[in-house]
């Protein structure tokens, strides 16, 4: 299939039909997330979404890493003056990428090779399905580098592998491999290699890419929404959503064709129109 590249930049896409696939490089410096790579990559963001023929997004690293984490000399440099909102806003910037990600109407897959650490993992984890290579490895090593959690990593893991779980990964800052992140629920796949981690990803992103966008959209809202609602605002949220997907075309030919088949099946014959 021919491939478009559109952007060549820290963070640079190209098109596979219906997929998109978003590669952060600099991999150099590990594709740690500085100021510039994180804009880069939200510049692509804009341009990715803003093309209706895509239908899903693949996430990868360039080079030996899928991201080091946070760039410690980047960000240092903008924070050295021991100033309070220099620190904030640099914050801010790099949460921007994680917010839309999990805000994206795509469905988004990770392809993780090498290390995913710190801010490197929390972009991981606001993916909506993972694929890891056998040299991946995870770790939340913010207090080795007497940081805090960030890039909203505090919340995301907790919800993924349950609050102990999550504190055993935050409070000690232990790096877990491909097979321990596979079997605590925290990767989707596990393949052999990078390579193998890519073309994985980009199968599960173009099986999803043939479902209708707007459902996809909603079933990802409906999942990312529901985990800070009761249950009955869970249900009051997914009747609009229901609703609007009830009344789509495809939905209705989908519909349509499921009775049509059945009714072939058991020999009953539907009366034209």
């Amino acid at each position: 299939m021919a491939t478009e590249q559109l952007t060549k930049t820290l963070a640079h896409w190209e098109r596979h039909g219906t997929v998109a696939h978003l590669r952060l490089d600099d991999a150099a410096r590990l594709n740690a997330l500085s100021v510039p790579l994180v804009d880069a990559a939200l510049r692509a963001l804009d341009e990715i979404e803003a093309d209706e023929t895509v239908r899903a997004l693949v996430l990868s690293g360039a080079g030996r890493a899928f991201s080091a984490g946070g760039d410690l000399a980047d960000v240092g440099a903008r924070v050295a003056s021991g100033e309070p909102w220099p620190r904030l806003d640099v914050l801010r910037r790099l949460q921007r990428l994680v917010t839309r990600l999990r805000g994206s109407r795509l469905p988004i897959v990770a392809a993780v090779s090498g290390p995913a650490y710190g801010a490197g993992w929390s972009v991981v984890l606001a993916c909506d399905l993972v694929v890891a290579a056998g040299d991946a490895r995870f770790c939340q090593i913010f207090v080795r580098r007497n940081l805090v959690p960030d890039l909203g990593s505090a919340w995301l893991l907790p919800r993924a592998v349950g609050t102990l779980r999550a504190k055993e990964m935050m409070l000690l800052g232990e790096e877990w491999s491909a097979d321990a992140a596979h079997a605590v629920g925290l990767v989707n796949r596990l393949v052999a290699t990078p390579p193998e981690a890519e073309r994985e990803a980009m199968r599960i992103a173009t099986r999803m890419a043939e479902t209708t966008p707007a459902t996809l959209a909603m079933a990802k809202d409906l999942i990312n929404r529901g985990q800070a609602l009761s249950f009955e605002d869970l249900l009051k949220l997914e009747e609009h959503a229901q609703a609007l997907a009830l009344g789509t075309p495809e939905t209705l030919r989908a519909m349509a064709d499921f009775l049509e088949k059945r009714g072939a099946a058991s020999g009953v014959v539907r009366p034209s129109t």
